[in-house]
């Protein structure tokens, strides 16, 4: 090791800052801040990048040659890195891992029996569970001096290990991801099991760093890399501006709904109106074209390669509806993204539309849409005051039906009115929740955060329904609605015509026409769009989150679903994600904050209204 690296790794070691040597032919030296652990992985195969990809996305790990054995450069700088660490933090972990050969269907832990006991288990266990969903393949501890495979001479001994403070342990894996015979690489298989190892290896260094040093540990997931790539950001751009391209919702979204419907009365209800839809200002076959060069695999953190891979997947379907828009085909690809009405949901919808009875509005004072557009503001001038960047307009419009948030910007219809016991319900369900949670996004690094991460709209359509409950604006015909549009959905993939979806609202649940027709018109918009079940499955999944003990406040973070919690948990553990600057005006009201408690001790549905 010369003078000018021993000093690179001394620097980075004291000063905490972060350390990413190239050593051309001897490999690559990767140390992201001071942890006291360390992965080696000695490359049989220069040539081969996909198995570093194991390594790659971690924080501290050395990549080097098979030729580097216990007299080489790079223990020398093991050495040093170990040394260091372990004189700061009492003892430190190494990790070689390496790939078994073609044969193998065993994980093996090479260790001690005596060092360490729970840090292995936790290793063990980690990899029995993965074991359980894959065919074939086993886990056995294997207590034995020898941690290094078996066709290389170990790259630090014992002795060394015990001079330096180091733990070491050996981890064989076997290459069930690849055909050496056939020339084949499971691309599927392998990007989720560095997924699965990541944590598996994390929890395991944890429990290490916990139990055998001093250093201050909060979580496992504080372990994971927090420096972004520039690959990250060129993907995260990349997927934006695709996204910028076309607005879905709109695109969707009939332009002569008032003009249908007209024609809907006059024939006694007993057509199926013809919509019209803007012109689409993309060529889907182009920007699929775009969005599939987007190099998404030369992401190493399994985590964000994840995020940015259902998001690709997610514009993929929507360009496709774009495209199917008007057609049969439109339908199905609806229920790709959305899904459809499963049995459960079906006989909840029901149960709503029987118990409920129709809400009489007839003494309300209706509010219109100019003024309601004009609370909307005051909203919003309310949230500039939390947060000046905010920069959200509110427009009426003539081709909009209800209200519409896209790209952070509400639109209202101009001839959409409402009670006004429902305001302050549409106010925070629109600017509390999908005006907030787009500028929420936007303030964090990744602008997918602003635009959604896949199949973010279940889980904000069920926020922004519960904010209304919060406020005390949900009433027995707006969950009525809620049921009336799953009913809707049911109908639609049963096969149903807009007249017979119609006649089933009004005839068997009894909405009324303006409401029904709304309804349908929803439903079957684009050749039948299954969006609108969202809303009561959203707030049902979201009511059980929240009686599990989730947090609401952590949701308000961006667009994300609930399957992404944990993720941006991680995220903010490793301090990539920023707190978000602003909180709903109704989280700091202590009416809705005890409504809130509610739903926590199991309040049902019926009872949200009363």
């Amino acid at each position: 090791m010369n003078e000018k690296t021993k000093e690179s790794i001394q620097k980075a070691l004291k000063t905490g800052k972060s350390l990413n040597l190239n050593l051309e032919q001897f490999g690559k030296v990767k140390i992201e801040r001071r942890l006291p652990f360390l992965l080696i992985y000695r490359n049989p195969e220069p040539d081969n990048k996909k198995i570093l990809r194991l390594v790659l996305g971690e924080s501290s790990y050395i990549i080097t040659n098979i030729e580097q054995t216990v007299n080489g450069k790079i223990a020398d700088i093991i050495k040093l890195i170990s040394k260091t660490l372990s004189e700061e933090y009492r003892a430190v972990m190494i990790i070689e891992i390496w790939i078994g050969s073609p044969e193998c269907n065993t994980f093996k832990i090479k260790t001690s029996k005596e060092k360490a006991p729970a840090t292995v288990e936790t290793l063990y266990e980690g990899l029995v569970d993965f074991c359980s969903h894959q065919h074939e393949l086993k886990t056995e501890i294997e207590y034995t001096p020898h941690r290094h495979p078996d066709n290389l001479d170990p790259i630090l001994t014992l002795d060394q290990c015990q001079e330096v403070g180091a733990y070491l342990v050996g981890l064989e894996i076997p290459p069930f991801f690849k055909d050496e015979e056939k020339d084949e690489f499971y691309y599927m298989v392998f990007r989720d099991f560095k997924s699965q190892f990541s944590k598996i290896l994390r929890k395991s260094i944890y429990e290490f760093i916990r139990v055998q040093t001093t250093f201050d540990i909060r979580n496992y997931q504080v372990l994971g890399s927090t420096t972004i790539s520039p690959s990250v950001w060129d993907v995260d751009k990349q997927l934006f501006k695709i996204q910028e391209n076309f607005q879905f919702l709109l695109l969707i979204s009939p332009i002569n709904t008032m003009e249908a419907k007209a024609e809907f009365i006059d024939h006694n209800f007993r057509i199926n109106p013809k919509f019209l839809y803007r012109l689409l200002p993309i060529d889907p076959d182009q920007l699929k074209e775009e969005l599939f060069k987007i190099n998404i695999r030369s992401i190493e953190d399994p985590t964000l390669a994840f995020l940015f891979s259902d998001k690709r997947e997610e514009l993929e379907k929507q360009i496709t509806m774009l495209k199917e828009r008007g057609t049969s085909n439109f339908m199905f690809s609806s229920i790709r993204l959305y899904s459809s009405v499963d049995k459960d949901l079906y006989e909840t919808a029901r149960y709503l539309l029987k118990e409920i009875p129709p809400e009489d509005f007839s003494n309300s004072r209706w509010v219109e849409a100019e003024e309601l557009a004009e609370r909307c503001r005051e909203e919003v001038k309310y949230y500039q005051k939390e947060y000046p960047k905010l920069d959200a307009k509110v427009e009426v419009k003539n081709d909009i039906v209800g209200m519409l948030v896209s790209k952070g910007q509400l639109y209202i219809g101009k001839s959409f009115k409402v009670p006004e016991e429902r305001v302050e319900a549409l106010v925070h369900h629109e600017i509390g929740t999908h005006v907030l949670t787009f500028y929420n996004g936007l303030a964090q690094p990744f602008k997918q955060l602003s635009i959604g991460f896949a199949d973010y709209e279940e889980l904000q359509e069920g926020i922004a329904v519960l904010a209304e409950y919060l406020v005390g604006g949900l009433t027995g015909d707006r969950l009525r609605l809620l049921a009336a549009r799953v009913v809707a959905g049911h109908c639609l993939t049963e096969g149903s015509t807009f007249e017979e979806t119609f006649m089933e609202l009004t005839e068997h649940y009894n909405l009324d026409r303006e409401s029904a027709f709304q309804v349908t018109a929803r439903i079957h918009q684009g050749g039948g769009c299954t969006k609108d079940i969202i809303y009561l499955r959203g707030l049902i999944k979201l009511i059980d989150y929240l009686k599990e003990g989730g947090e609401l406040e952590p949701l308000f973070i961006g667009k994300i679903a609930l399957k992404h919690i944990p993720l941006m948990e991680e995220l903010r553990m490793r301090d990539i994600l920023k707190p978000a600057p602003m909180t709903p005006r109704f989280l700091l009201n202590e009416k809705s904050l005890e409504r809130l408690e509610k739903v926590k001790e199991g309040l049902s549905l019926i009872d949200m209204i009363k």
